[in-house]
């Protein structure tokens, strides 16, 4: 619980950490859920998609935010007749970290390194060989106790807002 018991709010990329180690966040997530934080999956999409693997794997989370529905809804995509499609690749690039700011998540982990220069939210790199993420030096292992990984992040985010 970050200082004066506001929520602690975690973004997690969906391809890429959610679908390398579904178990893990299943469990990750129902422990983040008890200590009443909110989970923001933020992802490429598509949304139907990623509901349905959600559900299946009873990974637990507050929003859900795809880069695709986002833009579509804006009328920023072309889509092709044999289903692929298109975004400008500065608006996809810079979606997710966006999103993360608009809505004050206060910590991201996602496996693309592209991504991390459009955040000004915390951003932690995930390596799926490591089963870890890394932030100003900072490890968070994420293939172990989903509890340490939580306890990790809560005193990387107070540490950081103390600051």
């Amino acid at each position: 619980m970050k200082k004066n018991n506001v929520k602690i709010k975690i973004g997690l990329d969906f391809h890429g950490v959610i679908t390398d180690n579904p178990e893990y966040f299943h469990r990750f997530t129902e422990l983040a859920k008890k200590k009443d934080w909110e989970i923001y999956v933020i992802t490429g999409g598509p949304y139907a998609v990623i509901v349905k693997f959600l559900k299946t794997w009873g990974i637990k989370y507050h929003k859900l935010f795809t880069i695709l529905d986002f833009y579509d809804a804006q009328g920023k995509v072309t889509f092709f007749e044999n289903g692929n499609f298109h975004i400008d690749d500065d608006l996809w690039d810079k979606a997710k970290g966006v999103f993360c700011s608009e809505n004050k998540i206060d910590f991201h982990i996602d496996d693309s390194r592209i991504y991390g220069k459009y955040y000004t939210t915390p951003y932690c790199l995930y390596d799926k060989n490591k089963g870890a993420c890394e932030i100003e030096g900072v490890k968070i292992d994420l293939s172990h106790s989903p509890e340490t990984a939580l306890l990790e992040i809560e005193n990387y985010i107070n540490k950081k807002s103390s600051r």
